[in-house]
Formats: C-alpha cells, structure tokens, sequence
C-alpha cells in the first residue's frame, strides 16, 4: 500500500506534463490549411483584433489557402498563402496589410515555443 501511494504523485505529474505537451503540439498537427487559419487567428489575437466571425478557410487547385472572416467592428479579415510557399500568410483587415511572414513562427510564439 505504501509503495502505491508513492507512486501516485509521479503518475500525476507525468500525466499533466504529457497534456501540456500534447496542448502544445495540437495547433501544428494539422495541414496547410489547418495551419494558415490557426495562424490568421493568432496573428489577430496579438495585434487585439477581435472577431465576430472566425475566419473559414479554403484551398485552392494550385494548393494555395483563402480565409475569409470579420472583426468585431465589421471590418473584412481576409488571410491568403501560396501554394508554392505554404509558410508565408499575408493576413489583412479591411485591405490593411498587419500581417505578412511565416506561418510556422506565429503559431510557435503562440504556442510559447522560444524561436
């Protein structure tokens, strides 16, 4: 019993490390366009940008990614990537660029990974 009972505590915080790590990881598990939305999200969460409607994304024939949302002043979001370079987004409110660069270092930085 008392072998069990010291064994516990170490279960516990394996268990809450292995969750911490799987939250960290599951916004880039995903594809292109998964990544391209997740980063248009995050690029509008660090400018204070609030939405109305989350930005829906989709893919092109050539492999590129579109996104389509609104602020909370009724203001277009719209976020594009190429096909040819899936790391870069330019992401725009109202056709103001506040945003361009790589996919991979915004969702990085919010996912609290040091680049």
């Amino acid at each position: 019993m008392r072998r069990v009972l010291s064994i516990a505590p170490l279960m516990a915080v394996a268990v809450l490390v292995g969750c911490s790590q799987i939250a960290a990881i599951a916004p880039v598990g995903g594809n292109h366009l998964t990544e391209v939305r997740f980063a248009t999200i995050d690029v509008l969460q660090e400018q204070g940008i609030a939405l109305q409607d989350v930005p829906t994304c989709t893919r092109g024939d050539d492999g590129s990614v579109a996104c389509t949302g609104t602020t909370s002043t009724g203001d277009d979001v719209a976020a594009s990537s190429p096909g040819s370079d899936p790391d870069r987004v330019t992401v725009t409110v109202s056709s103001k660029v506040v945003f361009d660069g790589s996919v991979s270092e915004v969702i990085d930085r919010a996912a609290g990974v040091a680049s």
